[in-house]
């Protein structure tokens, strides 16, 4: 017992500081992610390459050993609930069998109790038939002797007729008795089958209890891919984004800096806002554009909005439900069956993005990403070609302005 005390009051004292679970390491990361993005869009690539691959292996080294930790508590909360129900159906049978014990004593004290009284009655008897004996012998030598005199009576009968009701009656106390011990055994068994299933239910909750861990580890890594998703999204919308400013600046540029020649052609004051600026066909591309445009961000905020994380609230009885039944088989492409690591993928999609605007290049062959194949193409705005070439046609299309 003084073992389990200490080892006890050390549970408290560990149970009293921070633990970091694997959903603080993967936010540690996504924060980590961004401070390199800003180091890198600061000081280039060449301030984290020797930096980089050192946090990722502390990331995956405190992502192990937050693991490990979930389940070796989850192992010593599954031990003391173990030990916790041990002791109480120790300290339940102790009751039990204290309790039958009693009752045990209690039923041979009457017992006694009764056998004293029925020997007491039986010396009582024996008693009385010794003198009723030397009675009927007395009677019967009187009688030899005179033999005019009046018969004897009879033998007392009520006397006869109280020893057998009594007799009766003591049988039937035996007979109640050994309806109760009987009844006591009973019952005594059906706690024991009682405490068998309990012990069945136990360990079926502890079975679905560690269902729902494997399902939390398997939604944790899922997570973290639509995450790096959802970052991945964002920076593709941010360089469309880019690329639609810098295309609207150089046709801006170019319409500037072109000098056509002005013979023939209808002149329009530099500062009229209503003076015509591209042709028909020119417009006609621009708002296709844009449109293809619009629709391409209304996409992309969609799919955003898909990924994001959503975490409805669940009553107790759709928590127990996710739990019960058979499970789905697992497909061969899940999460938790990938040997990559999740911190190492998480800063492989950070990173795979930058490749294609050439800014973090070198960094991915820390992380284990290919160069382009995680990104997807971006639609060329059609701007820059009606910046290159629109007022080239400009003294053949005069009639055609708008």
């Amino acid at each position: 017992m003084p073992y389990l005390e200490e080892q006890y009051s050390e549970d408290t004292m560990d149970d009293s500081k921070p633990e970091v679970s694997v959903i603080d390491v993967y936010d540690i990361a996504s924060e980590i992610g961004k401070e390199f993005e800003k180091m890198i869009d600061v000081y280039g690539t060449d301030a984290v390459i020797s930096l980089m691959p050192k946090v990722i292996n502390a990331l995956e080294q405190l992502e192990g050993l937050a693991t490990r930790n979930e389940r070796e508590t989850n192992q010593i909360q599954e031990l003391k609930a173990r030990i916790a129900q041990l002791e109480k159906d120790k300290i339940g049978k102790a009751e039990d069998r204290q309790r039958f014990e009693m009752e045990l004593e209690q039923i041979e004290e009457h017992w006694r109790e009764e056998s004293r009284d029925l020997e007491a009655m039986v010396s009582h008897l024996q008693e009385e038939n010794r003198k009723l004996s030397s009675l009927l012998a007395q009677k019967q030598a009187e009688k030899s002797s005179d033999p005019g005199a009046l018969l004897s009576p009879e033998v007392d009968m009520a006397l006869v007729q109280r020893l057998r009701g009594m007799v009766d009656r003591l049988k039937d106390q035996l007979r109640q008795r050994d309806r109760e011990v009987h009844s006591k055994q009973t019952e005594v068994e059906s706690l024991s089958a009682q405490v068998e299933q309990l012990t069945i239910i136990s360990r079926e909750l502890r079975r679905k209890q560690r269902l729902g861990q494997a399902q939390i580890h398997s939604l944790i890594d899922e997570r973290a891919d639509f995450l790096a998703q959802v970052h991945d999204q964002q920076r593709e919308v941010s360089s469309l984004r880019q690329r639609l400013g810098l295309a609207e600046k150089e046709n801006e540029d170019l319409s500037i800096s072109a000098n056509p020649d002005l013979t023939n052609k209808v002149m329009y004051d530099k500062d009229d806002p209503n003076r015509p600026r591209f042709t028909t066909e020119e417009l006609r591309e621009i708002l296709h554009e844009r449109n293809e445009l619009k629709a391409r961000v209304s996409d992309l905020e969609d799919e955003l909005e898909m990924y994001r994380p959503k975490d409805p609230p669940q009553s107790p009885q759709e928590e127990e439900l996710m739990v019960e039944g058979p499970l789905p088989q697992e497909p061969d492409d899940a999460p938790w069956k990938k040997t990559d690591s999740g911190i190492r993928k998480f800063f492989r999609r950070l990173f795979s993005e930058g490749v294609t605007g050439g800014g973090t290049a070198s960094v991915l062959p820390f992380v284990g990403g290919s160069s382009s194949s995680g990104s997807k193409p971006i639609l060329s705005s059609s701007l820059s070609k009606i910046g290159l070439s629109g007022h080239l046609s400009a003294s053949g299309a005069a009639d055609t302005t708008v």
